[in-house]
């Protein structure tokens, strides 16, 4: 039958290697967060493509279903145009 006891030495050395583990992983959120290139507009719409390849709208209000990511721009661009045709496109902030 084993033990469950570790020494305090061990046990220093497993919450380092946690706290470490925890930073690089908080890192690497954030740089997969990241806005990458210059941003474009699409009928008063500014957005900008993250790290991963998704697209983010950049000036349209936290209530808007404009807010989230978005998988190709060209899909951004439909539901504009489709939000443009039915009116209800969000105002924009500058």
């Amino acid at each position: 039958m084993g033990s469950n006891y570790i020494s305090d030495g061990e046990r220093q050395y497993l919450e380092q290697r946690k706290a470490a583990s925890e930073a690089t992983e908080r890192w690497a959120i954030a740089k997969n967060l990241k806005l990458v290139g210059d941003p474009k507009t699409y009928k008063g719409v500014r957005y900008q493509q993250q790290q991963r390849g998704s697209f983010i709208c950049l000036n349209v209000p936290e209530d808007s279903v404009l807010q989230g990511s978005f998988t190709t721009a060209l899909t951004l661009h439909k539901i504009i145009d489709s939000l443009e045709v039915n009116k209800t496109l969000p105002k924009l902030k500058d």
